[in-house]
């Protein structure tokens, strides 16, 4: 038995176990969203030249920001019952789509900035973010059924 193991199952409770599946999701998900940063901001910089690389790192860092917090809300929640837990990982997903529709008004404001590049980048982080989530969810080795002492 390694050191990572724990000794009985006693040891892991539900609100580890999300906690370690909140973990995995962000290792699953930080290089693919940062590789789709990268390489938006180098297709905007082709595209619209300054402006646009200025637009994709804003988009990028917008999605990237957005997701972590999605995550941390995660762990904060993980104590709490799992209804509440997926709720607060809907209004995640939710934020993401409120945020971007406040930076597509709030943008339109600043003429320097590419309104398109900011956008795609920001959208395409948010989907490829999701789909390593979820994915990494879905391999996760801390898909377990808890048991708790009154429900055996």
């Amino acid at each position: 038995m390694s050191q990572d193991e724990p000794a009985s199952t006693a040891e892991w409770t539900h609100e580890k176990v999300v906690q370690r599946l909140a973990g995995e999701m962000f290792r699953g998900a930080l290089w693919a969203a940062l590789g789709t940063v990268v390489v938006a901001a180098a297709l905007w910089t082709v595209l619209e030249g300054v402006p646009g690389l200025v637009s994709a790192l804003i988009g990028g860092a917008l999605a990237c920001l957005s997701s972590v917090a999605t995550l941390l809300v995660m762990r904060k929640t993980a104590a709490l019952p799992l209804q509440f837990i997926m709720i607060a990982a809907f209004a995640g997903f939710l934020g993401k789509l409120l945020l971007l529709i406040a930076v597509m008004l709030l943008v339109r404001r600043f003429p320097a900035l590419d309104d398109n590049a900011l956008a795609l980048t920001m959208v395409a982080t948010i989907v490829v973010a999701t789909f390593m989530e979820v994915r990494a969810s879905k391999r996760s080795r801390s898909q377990m059924v808890v048991p708790t002492p009154g429900n055996t």
